[in-house]
């Protein structure tokens, strides 16, 4: 009996999450729109995702805990770099961030309607993961609007984790803090998969932690030194989640188990 009254909670609890949000999307997604297309920028529409994003975590009552803001410079553009597990890691950042994001995402996110037009005009880096050669040549016209705060953010491992763990980093966002010589900052976000897993609708409440790590000075490494940068990233936000995660911790344990 309980398994089936735990079963239709989940299933209206999914409902509601779905409902809001498309409802907020629609509601903030129109005028982000108009605004994108009048902002030199891209700041104005960003903070329009900011309260869209607060709205998500407020109605599906997400706490939000941030570590390490003091390490960031307002105004200073950066490279920022973190794991992936859940669907509420970008709404998370854009609210944990100061700096203006230039998120890199998956282009079939144009497609969603409304709000694939509103991340189009955004800015947000949308590539083509089957064309790598198009994908590069994408970011790397994104790169001259990094000034002023203005950052890019990318989810090194490419993609959502299936099960909550670490998987191989992607050198995306290291090139692009090589070519740029910006700082690269670790980001590690703690236990959004307990709260929106992989292929989940409904989102749980609880606390998302977002742990920011040191800046990384890029001006004295070359192209030589991505994969030492990449490894140094990797085991900063790895480090991190054995440290604050007990989620992690236990999935560490069963698998090497």
């Amino acid at each position: 009996m309980k398994w089936v009254f735990d079963k239709a909670i989940d299933a209206v609890m999914s409902i509601w999450t779905l409902a809001t949000t498309i409802v907020y999307t629609v509601i903030l997604g129109i005028p982000t729109i108009f605004v994108a297309m009048v902002s030199k920028t891209g700041k104005a529409p960003f903070t329009i995702g900011k309260l869209w994003s607060w709205l998500i975590l407020k109605t599906n009552r997400v706490k939000l805990q941030v570590e390490g803001l003091e390490k960031i410079v307002r105004n200073k553009s950066y490279v920022f770099i973190s794991n992936h597990a859940s669907n509420l890691d970008p709404p998370a950042l854009c609210l944990a961030i100061p700096q203006t994001l230039r998120f890199i995402a998956k282009r079939s996110l144009a497609k969603v309607p409304i709000f694939g037009q509103a991340l189009k005009l955004g800015r947000i880096i949308l590539i083509d993961r089957s064309d790598n050669q198009k994908a590069v040549e994408t970011i790397n016209k994104a790169i001259k609007d990094l000034k002023d705060g203005i950052s890019a953010f990318f989810f090194a491992e490419g993609t959502r984790s299936p099960d909550g763990m670490l998987q191989a980093f992607k050198k995306g966002g290291i090139m692009v803090a090589l070519k740029t010589k910006l700082p690269i900052i670790p980001i590690t976000v703690v236990d959004s998969y307990k709260l929106l897993p992989r292929n989940a609708l409904r989102i749980r409440p609880g606390v998302l932690r977002i742990i920011i790590g040191d800046p990384i000075d890029t001006s004295g490494y070359t192209e030589d030194d991505k994969d030492f940068l990449v490894q140094k990233v990797r085991d900063v936000i790895a480090d991190t989640l054995k440290r604050y995660s007990v989620f992690y911790q236990s999935q560490v344990r069963k698998f090497a188990g």
